[in-house]
C-alpha cells in the first residue's frame, strides 16, 4: 500500500461551476453502477480489521483524512480545515486510529476508528474517514450502518483540493442516502465525513457513477509503450512466418 494516494486526474477535471450545487436525493434515483462493498478487502467479525494505512476498494482510496485537515477530539473525530491547495491527498490517522472493517449482517462495512483507539468498541464508527477517486464523479451515495440519531458532517472536494460543499445530515438511522450534483457536473474528486452519533455508524454499498482506479495497479505509461512495441514485433513476426511458409 502506497502512503500516499495521488489525484493522478487531477489536471483533467472539469472547471468548476459556481452555480452548481450538490443535493440530497433518493438512493434509488442515483443512476450510477459504481459499487464500493468492501468484499474486495480484508474484514472480520468484531472488532474486525485495523487498516493503519490507507487502502483501496474497487479503485476508491481511503484514509482518515485529507493531507491538510486536521483532526481532533476526546470521543468522536472532528475534522478541521480544507486539504493542502492545489492537490487532494490522503492521509492516515495514527496506529489504530485510521480506518477498519468489520463484517456485519452477512457484509463488510467501512468504519472510522475514533481516538480511543482499535480494538476498543469505542473506537468503531466513532471516526472519521475520507474517500479520493481518480475520475470526477456527479454521484454519490452510501448505506448508512446504525445510527442513533446523531449527525454525519459531509464535505465535496475537488481535484485540487477546493470546497465544493459542506452537507450536515441531522437525525442519523440505518438507512441510505443519496447526492447527485445539479447539472451533472462531473468535479467531486474527495470527500470527508465524519460524524457525533452516540452509538457510531458505518458504511457500506458506496455508489458514484465514473470508475475509479487505484494507481498502484496503473500500468505505468513506458511499460503501457513496451506493450505495444513487443505486439507490434510479434505481429512482424507472425507476418514473416506467414510469408515463409506460403
Amino acid at each position: 500500500m502506497k502512503p500516499l494516494y495521488l489525484a493522478i486526474a487531477g489536471a483533467l477535471a472539469l472547471p468548476a461551476i459556481a452555480s452548481a450545487q450538490i443535493t440530497q436525493v433518493a438512493y434509488g434515483a442515483l443512476t450510477g453502477t459504481q459499487l464500493v462493498t468492501f468484499d474486495d478487502v480484508i474484514g472480520g467479525d468484531a472488532p474486525g480489521t485495523n487498516y493503519n494505512s490507507i487502502f483501496f476498494s474497487n479503485g476508491v482510496g481511503f484514509a482518515e483524512r485529507f493531507v491538510g485537515q486536521t483532526v481532533a477530539g476526546g470521543i468522536f473525530d472532528q475534522l478541521f480545515g480544507l486539504p493542502t491547495a492545489g492537490s487532494l491527498t490522503l492521509q492516515a490517522g495514527a496506529a489504530g486510529q485510521n480506518l477498519n472493517v468489520v463484517a456485519t449482517g452477512g457484509s463488510q462495512v467501512l468504519t472510522g476508528l475514533g481516538p480511543v483507539g482499535f480494538p476498543s468498541f469505542f473506537a468503531i464508527g466513532e471516526g472519521s474517514f475520507a474517500a479520493l477517486f481518480s475520475s470526477g464523479q456527479s454521484q454519490f451515495g452510501f448505506q448508512l450502518i446504525g445510527g442513533d440519531l446523531g449527525t454525519a458532517f459531509l464535505s465535496f472536494f475537488g481535484a485540487d483540493g477546493s470546497l465544493i460543499q459542506d452537507i450536515s445530515l441531522g437525525g442519523l438511522s440505518n438507512t441510505f442516502y443519496g447526492f447527485s450534483r445539479d447539472g451533472g457536473v462531473q468535479d467531486i474528486f474527495g470527500i470527508s465525513v465524519w460524524n457525533n452519533d452516540p452509538a457510531g455508524i458505518g458504511f457500506d454499498n458506496l455508489k458514484f457513477d465514473v470508475r475509479s482506479v487505484d494507481p498502484s495497479v496503473v500500468p505505468e505509461p513506458a511499460s503501457v509503450a513496451l506493450l505495444s512495441v513487443g505486439l507490434g514485433l510479434m505481429g512482424v513476426v507472425m507476418r514473416r512466418r506467414r510469408s515463409a511458409n506460403a
